[in-house]
C-alpha cells in the first residue's frame, strides 16, 4: 500500500507550521525593515510648492476700431511662450541667478539640472466659453523662499516675453506692409507714367475720343460737300459769264469748246459727291474709294490742261466787266480748292484715327488693367498699413491681449510633500512582506522534514508505520506557557 500525496489543506497546515517555526526570523526582518523604512521616510527632505495665477486679458479696444495683427490665440501663444521661457538657456540663467540645486552641482551635469528644474515647473490651463481665460504657474523645490522667488521670476518672464513677442510681431507686420506699400507705390507711379506717355503719344486716337472723332468727321464731310457745291456754283457762274462774252473764234488753235470744260466740271462734281458718300461708309483702303479718288484725280488733271476761260479773240470783243468777274471767280475757285484739300486731309487724318481705335483700345486696356490692379493693391496695402500701425501702437501701450499676474507667489507655510502617513503605511506592509519573504526563502532552503505530511509527500511509495510525538523540553514549555498567557490577556 502506498502513501497518498499531500492535499492542499495539508500544504496550508504545513505552511502555517513553517511560519510559526520561523516566527523569530519574521519578527526580526519585519523590525529591521520597518525601522529602516521609517527612518528613511523621516529623513526625506520637505518639498514646497508656490503657485501664482496669471490672467489672460483680451484686447481692450474693440476690433471694430482697431484690428489686431497677432494671429495666434491665447492657447497657441502660451504654448509658444512655454517653449521660449522653458528653454535651456533661460532656465540656466535663472538657475545660476538663484543658485538652485547647490547640493547637486558638480555631481550631475548641467543638462540634468536643467531637466530637473523643467520638471519642477507646472503649468495648468483654465478655459471658459471664449477660450483660455487664465493659467496657473507653479514651482516645486526644497526651500519655501526659493520656490516663491522662482515662481515669481517665471511669471515675470511669461508676461515680459508675451509683450515682447506681440510688439515684435506687430512691428514686423508693419515694416513688411510699409516696404510692400513703397514697392507698390513705385510700380504704380511707373505704370501711371507709361499710361500718361501713351495717351500723349496717341492723342485723338483713344477709345474715349472715338465719338468726338466721328462727330468731327461728319462735320468735315458736310464742309466738303458744301465746298464741292460752292465750286460747282462758281464753275457754273464762270461758264455763264464766258457764254455771255464775245464768241471765241473756233478756228483759233488754242480754242476750247465751252461744252467740253462744262462737261469736265460736271463730272468732277459728280465724282466728288460720290467720293464723299463712299467715305461715309468705307475706309480709305476700300477699293471703290481708291478707284473713285483715281477718277477724280484724272478729271482734275484734264481740267488743269484746259484754259480757265475761252481765249480772247479781240480786246474790243471782251468787256472789262466780264474779265474782272472771271478773275474773281478764279480766285474764289482757287481758295475753295485749297480749302477742299485741307478738308480732305483732315478727313483722312480723322479716318485714320477711327481706323486705329481697335488697336489703341487693346493696347490701352492692357495698360489700364495693369494700372487698376496695381492701384487696387496699393489701396488695400495702404489700408492694412494704417491698421497695422495702429495695432503696433496699441501693443506698445499694452492695450492689446496681455497677461496679468493676479497674485504674486507666496512663501508656502507647509510642505506639500512627502506624504509621510501613506509612506508609513507602505513601510509597514513592506516590512511585513519582507519578513514573510525571508521566512519563505529560509523554508525553501531548509531540507529537513517537520511533519508527517511532508514525510509522506517525500516518500509516497514507502508506507508510514507510525510517528513519534514531539518532545518538549522545559525551555519549550516555558515559551509555550508565556505565549498562552499573552493570548489570555495576562491572566
Amino acid at each position: 500500500m502506498t502513501n497518498e500525496p499531500m492535499s492542499p489543506i495539508d500544504r496550508i497546515y504545513s505552511l502555517m507550521y513553517a511560519m510559526r517555526y520561523r516566527h523569530r526570523l519574521i519578527l526580526m526582518v519585519f523590525a529591521v525593515v520597518l525601522v529602516a523604512s521609517v527612518t528613511f521616510v523621516m529623513e526625506m527632505p520637505n518639498v514646497y510648492r508656490s503657485e501664482t495665477q496669471i490672467l489672460v486679458n483680451p484686447q481692450r479696444i474693440s476690433d471694430k476700431y482697431v484690428s489686431g495683427v497677432v494671429t495666434m490665440d491665447a492657447s497657441q501663444r502660451l504654448n509658444t511662450l512655454s517653449q521660449q521661457v522653458l528653454s535651456s538657456s533661460r532656465l540656466e540663467t535663472i538657475m545660476d541667478e538663484y543658485n538652485l540645486f547647490p547640493h547637486l552641482r558638480g555631481r550631475v551635469s548641467r543638462e540634468e539640472l536643467i531637466e530637473r528644474m523643467r520638471k519642477s515647473i507646472g503649468i495648468e490651463l483654465k478655459h471658459n466659453a471664449d477660450g483660455l481665460s487664465a493659467f496657473s504657474l507653479s514651482y516645486t523645490g526644497g526651500s519655501a523662499e526659493e520656490v516663491a522667488t522662482v515662481a515669481n521670476r517665471l511669471a515675470d518672464s511669461f508676461i515680459s516675453w508675451n509683450l515682447h513677442d506681440r510688439e515684435q510681431e506687430a512691428t514686423g507686420t508693419t515694416n513688411f506692409l510699409t516696404n510692400e506699400l513703397a514697392s507698390t507705390k513705385t510700380q504704380l507711379d511707373r505704370l501711371d507714367e507709361r499710361l500718361r506717355a501713351y495717351k500723349m503719344a496717341h492723342l485723338g486716337e483713344l477709345p474715349d475720343q472715338v465719338q468726338a472723332n466721328m462727330q468731327t468727321l461728319g462735320r468735315l464731310q458736310v464742309e466738303l460737300q458744301a465746298n464741292t457745291e460752292a465750286q460747282s456754283r462758281l464753275d457754273h457762274e464762270a461758264l455763264l459769264t464766258s457764254t455771255r462774252s464775245t464768241e471765241v473764234d473756233r478756228s483759233h488753235p488754242g480754242a476750247v469748246a465751252p461744252n467740253q470744260r462744262q462737261k469736265l466740271l460736271e463730272d468732277r462734281n459728280i465724282a466728288q459727291s460720290e467720293l464723299l458718300e463712299l467715305r461715309k461708309h468705307y475706309t480709305e483702303r476700300f477699293p471703290d474709294v481708291t478707284r473713285k479718288e483715281a477718277e477724280l484725280r484724272n478729271i482734275e488733271e484734264r481740267l488743269a490742261v484746259l484754259p480757265q476761260t475761252a481765249p480772247v479773240v479781240a480786246a474790243s470783243e471782251t468787256s472789262d466787266g466780264s474779265t474782272s468777274h472771271l478773275q474773281l471767280i478764279d480766285r474764289d475757285r482757287a481758295r475753295l480748292a485749297n480749302a477742299q484739300r485741307g478738308i480732305e486731309a483732315a478727313i483722312q487724318r480723322y479716318q485714320r484715327r477711327i481706323d486705329s481705335e481697335p488697336v489703341r483700345e487693346q493696347e490701352i486696356s492692357q495698360l489700364l488693367r495693369d494700372y487698376n490692379t496695381t492701384r487696387d493693391h496699393y489701396n488695400v496695402l495702404l489700408e492694412k498699413t494704417y491698421s497695422a500701425q495702429m495695432a503696433a501702437q496699441l501693443e506698445k501701450e499694452q492695450r492689446g491681449g496681455s497677461f496679468t499676474m493676479l497674485d504674486k507667489a507666496r512663501i508656502p507655510e507647509a510642505p506639500v510633500g512627502p506624504k509621510r502617513l501613506p509612506l508609513f503605511i507602505g513601510a509597514l506592509f513592506l516590512s511585513l512582506a519582507a519578513g514573510l519573504g525571508a521566512a519563505v526563502l529560509a523554508e525553501s532552503m531548509d531540507r529537513t522534514l517537520k511533519s508527517e505530511a511532508e514525510l509522506r509527500d517525500c516518500m509516497p511509495m514507502i508506507p508510514l508505520l507510525g510517528t513519534t510525538p514531539s518532545i518538549r523540553n522545559p525551555a519549550t514549555l516555558r515559551r509555550a506557557l508565556t505565549s498562552t498567557r499573552l493570548l489570555l490577556g495576562g491572566r
